[in-house]
Formats: structure tokens, C-alpha cells, sequence
């Protein structure tokens, strides 16, 4: 099948007329989703969108996104998501890249139309024009093997590339999460992240239009620990993903921990980065009711490739999990050997991966090679498949030609009271090349007593390992629109 299918598999149901999607507070069913759908595919074809088109989408979470989305896979068209939250200068990227040929656009996104000096030929805004396009009947739809999603991925090592998704890998790692996290018709999950991220749709919400769950968007921009909690009990919500950023903040926050512990929800899934085992030691006592477990994935899929299971949060913290069933894992040692086990860049192979790179043959080749996806980030996995990430390629330091792995350290440092958030860097040294330097941001109201982090370093990391400066920042470290150090 392809996606467009799958929801009107689900409207043709017994849970046809079950909430798919609510948006503050006003709730659409799969009959009625299916219906919009398919009237703005029919309205992007009559307005001159054909099959094959990458169609761009610069919308806030809004009921008319999955709409969008589920109307360009019944026109056989290209989603293009584009964060309303990147610069003008990313925007023209993403549109040029791709070869947009239309772009729908709300009001959080309008402003970025100003710096297109390019722009689409078609562009619809959200409200009256999309709400009255021409409708044009449908061609035949697309086959599973057909393009259906270009993802970005987040750019933080040079300019973002497109990851080319079929229906069927978009389909597949629905599919995956179904089976191993077990997606049924009684899932009321709160979607946090924008839909304009790989995670908004994919982690959970495409799986649950299969299963006839229900998603509660939150809207885009403005997020905090209240409002997600408040949402929580407002939408008895189930299921929520929060990054480690978030999930730290509400580690932090008693009053909402207390709130939690009474509310329906029962699982909390984190990702985008490694979760400080601490904080899931912490997270794992404050809700015993909740399942609190991180998973690993990319822009490139699975977006959740390995999960670890909420039973073996605390004894495995730290760990990423095992991969899930629809996905094989290796890892590439040093020495250029491919084994199931060991310490080496990670590489993953699932029906869920992308065909390859928007136009970039070459890219696409390296990220391929011998049958794998080479995901540029370092871990050790051990005999049974856990996989705990060390950090990586690009951000691996070499001092006086020993591997350092920033990971490590920060692991470390994240232990000492007080201490909020850490990165670690290398910087040049005269003397070993590279050498490693910390930054740390100290919780609000709290203090790092340099003594015990100077201890802590001296007991816990070899000589060659110990930052050669450790700096204090008196604010959030900076982050990528996907919430990315």
C-alpha cells in the first residue's frame, strides 16, 4: 500500500469515527482527515501539482499539516517539510535543493517568504486559497516503491541533505514501532515535536493512524514543562516523546513530577541525543507508573532504530537499547571490519532506510556503503546488541594520538551536583594537536564546586581525558531547531 492507503484503511474501520488527530482542543476523525485529504490533493492538482513534484510544506503543528502530508501521498507528489523555525538562508537551501515546485505556507511561516529571491511557482496559503483550490480528479495512485518524503537532516557538520523515503520505508517504520512498542486503538499520544521534524510524524503518529490511536498536536513554538504537563492531563494523553533537554527540565521541576505521578500518562520516550544516566535514575524512581525509556534513530530511518526497554531503564542506563525488530545492526571497527559487536561507527540496515541523498550520488555512496548506512556516530555494542552511543565521528578529539570521545567525559562531569548541562569540544594544542575543554551549565539557583569536579576528573578519566579548561556559561547551550548540541 502506499501512506495515503493506510488512512483510508483506518476511516474504513470500526475506528473510522474515532479521533486521528485533535488540535486545541478540536478533534478530527479518520473519516474526516481521509475526506480534507483527498480534497486538497485534488486541489493541488487542479492548481498544476503532478506526481512527482516536491511539494514544500512551512507550516506550525495545525490540523491542516497532516492533511497535507496525507494529500500529496494520495497525489503521488514529494513532501518537502521545512522547520518554520529555520533562517531564510536555510529555507532558500531546502527549496533550492529539492527543486521545489510549490510551497504551502501558514502564518508562522509566512515571514520566511520574504527572503526567497527564488521562490516556488505556486504558493498556497493556509485559509481561504487552500480552503477553495480548483479540484482536478486523481491520476492513479502511487506505488509503494514511489517517493513520498525528503528529510533534512539537522546540518550541524555543513549545509543539510535530503533523505529520500519511499512510501514503503515510511510505511515500514510505522510498522516497526507498532510491533515493539506496542501502538494500540487506546494510544492518546501528545506530539510535542514540530511535524516539520522527522520525529513529528514518524515516531508514533503515522503508527498509531494505522493502529486507530489518537495524536495530540501541540502547537509549534512556546513550549514548556506547564503547558506539556497541562495538555497531559487536559487530553488524559498516554504517550509523549520529550528530547533530553526538555526531559531535564522536568527532572528539575517538583511541582510537575507531582502532576505526572497522578496522571494517565505511561510512557515518556526520549531521543535526538543520550540521556544522562542519572536523570533516567531519577525520572525511573519520581514515576514509578511510567515507563521512561530512551530510543535512537535518524533523519535517515528508523527514526527509532533501538529502544531501551522501561524495565531495564535503570540497570542499562546509558544505553540506547537494542534495535527493534525491523532493524539489523554492525558496527564498523577501527581497523575497517564489519562485526555484530565491538566499539566503531554504527551501522544500520532496515527495509524503514532511505533510498539515498536528494542529488548527491556521491554522498549517497559513502552513506551506503557495503550494504549498510554509516550513521557517523560512535558506540560500543555489546554481545546481546545493546547499543550505547560514545559519540560522534566528526566530534571525536585526537590528542597526542589517543582517541578522546566527548561523550566520556560529559557522562562524567553530568554526575557532580549542580551541574545542569555539558558539552565537551576540542580545541588546538600546540603540544598533543587537540586537547579537550569543558563548558558547563550550572542548574538555576545552584553552584559547581570546582574541587569535587577537579576530584571527579582526577578519579574518573585518564590524564590524556581531563579537559584543560573547564568553562562556566550562565545560559542554555546552544541548539539546533531539533533541539541538537
Amino acid at each position: 500500500m502506499n501512506l495515503f492507503q493506510m488512512l483510508e484503511r483506518s476511516a474504513r474501520s470500526i475506528n473510522g469515527e474515532r479521533p486521528a488527530v485533535t488540535f486545541e482542543g478540536d478533534e478530527r476523525s479518520f473519516v474526516a482527515l481521509r475526506d480534507r485529504s483527498l480534497r486538497l490533493a485534488r486541489g493541488l492538482h487542479g492548481a498544476g501539482v503532478q506526481p512527482g513534484d516536491r511539494v514544500a510544506v512551512l507550516m506550525g503543528n495545525r490540523h491542516e499539516w497532516p492533511e497535507v502530508l496525507f494529500g500529496i501521498a494520495a497525489l503521488g507528489a514529494v513532501c518537502v517539510p521545512v522547520n518554520v523555525l529555520l533562517t531564510g538562508r536555510e529555507v532558500r537551501h531546502v527549496c533550492s535543493d529539492s527543486e521545489v515546485r510549490c510551497l504551502v505556507v501558514d502564518e508562522l511561516g509566512e515571514p520566511r517568504l520574504e527572503d526567497l529571491e527564488d521562490p516556488p511557482e505556486l504558493i498556497v496559503r493556509v485559509g481561504e486559497q487552500y480552503e477553495s483550490l480548483p479540484e482536478q480528479e486523481l491520476p492513479p495512485g502511487p506505488t509503494a516503491s514511489d517517493v513520498l518524503i525528503h528529510y533534512y537532516s539537522s546540518g550541524t557538520t555543513g549545509l543539510p541533505k535530503a533523505a529520500v523515503h519511499t512510501h514503503e520505508n515510511v510505511l515500514w517504520n510505522s510498522f516497526g514501532q507498532i510491533i515493539d512498542i506496542g501502538l494500540g486503538p487506546d494510544v492518546r499520544y501528545l506530539v510535542v515535536p514540530s511535524l516539520s521534524w522527522a520525529a513529528g510524524f514518524h515516531n508514533l503518529m503515522l503508527g498509531l493512524v494505522f493502529t486507530g490511536g489518537s495524536s495530540i498536536l501541540m502547537p509549534t513554538g512556546g513550549l514548556t514543562v506547564d503547558r506539556i504537563v497541562d495538555a497531559i492531563e487536559r487530553e488524559h494523553a498516554t504517550h509523549v516523546m520529550l528530547v533530553p533537554s526538555l526531559l531535564r527540565q522536568v527532572g528539575d521541576d517538583a511541582g510537575a513530577l507531582e502532576r505526572l505521578r497522578r496522571s494517565t500518562l505511561s510512557w515518556i520516550v526520549s531521543g535526538a541525543e543520550p540521556v544522562p544516566a542519572p536523570l533516567v535514575e531519577q525520572l525511573g524512581e519520581e514515576l514509578p507508573d511510567c515507563r521512561v525509556c530512551q530510543g535512537y534513530g535518524m533523519s535517515e530511518f528508523p527514526t527509532i532504530a533501538t529502544l531501551l526497554a522501561p524495565e531495564e531503564a535503570v540497570e542499562r542506563a546509558g544505553s540506547a537499547g537494542r534495535p527493534l525488530s525491523h532493524t539489523d545492526l554492525a558496527v564498523k571497527r577501527d581497523d575497517g571490519t564489519i562485526a555484530d559487536d565491538g566499539r566503531g561507527e554504527l551501522l544500520m540496515r532496515s527495509p524503514a532506510t532511505m533510498t539515498g541523498y536528494y542529488g548527491k550520488p556521491e554522498e549517497t555512496a559513502e552513506a551506503l556503503a557495503d550494504g549498510w548506512l554509516h550513521t557517523g556516530d560512535l558506540v560500543e555494542v555489546d554481545e546481546q546488541q545493546y547499543v550505547t552511543i560514545v559519540g560522534r565521528t566528526k566530534d571525536m578529539i585526537i590528542s597526542g594520538g589517543l582517541n578522546v570521545y566527548p561523550k566520556e567525559i560529559e557522562d562524567v562531569l553530568a554526575m557532580l551536583p549542580g551541574v545542569g548541562e555539558v558539552a565537551v569540544v576540542g580545541v588546538p594544542d600546540e603540544r598533543f594537536g587537540e586537547a579537550p575543554v569543558a563548558v558547563l551549565v550550572p542548574r538555576e539557583g545552584e553552584s559547581v564546586d570546582e574541587d569535587a569536579l577537579e576530584h571527579t576528573c582526577r578519579a574518573e578519566l585518564s590524564g590524556y581525558k581531563r579537559p584543560r579548561a573547564v568553562l562556566m556559561h550562565d545560559g542554555p547551550l546552544p541548539r539546533n531547531p531539533t533541539g541538537k548540541l
